[in-house]
């Protein structure tokens, strides 16, 4: 018996935790339409699962059920639901019978830095509007990145959360990852293949799917201020050595895209920079 099974075996045989995971069904909307395919797009915020949900929606509406969760906290906020985890709830309605897929995207860990940071620049980063911060100066904006760059948007869902087996190598031929496990389907794509995910979601998934462009940071109040940084910002050399040591990107991108991907940012590089330490960051994160 793998992990996996245990793990449903102990759900459904724990009366209390079996009593959450039927409410958390009945929030989340999960019972209806049961012979639908049921996709959880559970990742890490600020690495384009958006557009994959709303092109799920849009193309998928008689094929699939979407879920869109980052995190637990998410269960708390939007549906009041506690005492579960979103593995729980995936592994569950697998052992309901349903047919259940997880999706997860990679993304490129500057740009995702960067957007996780203009998501929340105005009131988390700066205590102030959106609209206001639109009118700081530029280096003020840059300088306050990269005192806390090293600890924004970082790790990995298909690796750090499904609790799956993770394939030795990522898949740079096909370009995504499969790994079926205990009948669940964990698919992991990367969003430099934004081009070709209707061929690989229209292959995985059994219908016809076309990608829609979503909730983009320069379609928001900051637009302004989020075009000027990327024009100006150049990487802090030790920070951009740091990026290409990151076990996420070396696994997700091939030696030759790792090589083009650092050559891009070297041009546009500068000289180094002391960012917060974990424990200053801890501290600013408080205050």
């Amino acid at each position: 018996m793998n992990s996996n099974e245990s793990n449903i075996f102990d759900l459904i045989n724990n009366v209390k935790k079996k009593a959450l995971l039927i409410k958390a069904n009945e929030i989340l909307h999960l019972n209806k339409n049961i012979n639908k395919k049921l996709i959880f797009v559970y990742s890490g915020p600020k690495v384009g699962s958006t557009s994959i949900v709303s092109s799920l929606r849009i193309f998928g509406i008689d094929q699939c059920n979407i879920i869109h969760m980052h995190d637990e906290e998410m269960l708390k906020v939007l549906g009041h639901i506690d005492g579960i985890t979103i593995n729980e709830i995936i592994l569950f309605n697998k052992s309901l019978g349903r047919d259940v897929y997880v999706i997860d995207v990679y993304r490129s860990p500057i740009e995702r830095k960067i957007s996780a940071y203009f998501e929340k620049i105005g009131a988390y980063h700066f205590n102030n509007t959106d609209d206001k911060v639109n009118t700081y100066n530029i280096h003020k904006i840059i300088n306050r990145f990269n005192k806390i760059m090293p600890h924004l948007a970082t790790g990995d869902h298909f690796i750090d959360k499904y609790n799956i087996a993770i394939p030795e190598n990522f898949d740079y031929i096909n370009k995504y990852l499969l790994v079926q496990q205990n009948g669940i389907k964990y698919i992991k794509l990367r969003l430099i293949d934004t081009n070709i995910w209707p061929t690989i979601l229209t292959k995985l998934l059994g219908f016809k799917i076309c990608i829609v462009r979503d909730y983009e940071s320069s379609n928001k109040p900051i637009k302004d201020l989020y075009t000027a940084f990327k024009n100006t910002y150049r990487i802090p050399l030790n920070l951009l050595n740091d990026i290409n040591n990151c076990k996420y990107l070396n696994y997700f991108y091939s030696p030759s895209e790792l090589k083009e991907y650092y050559n891009h940012w070297f041009k546009l590089s500068t000289t180094n920079f002391i960012s917060y330490t974990p424990e200053e960051y801890k501290m600013y994160e408080e205050l």
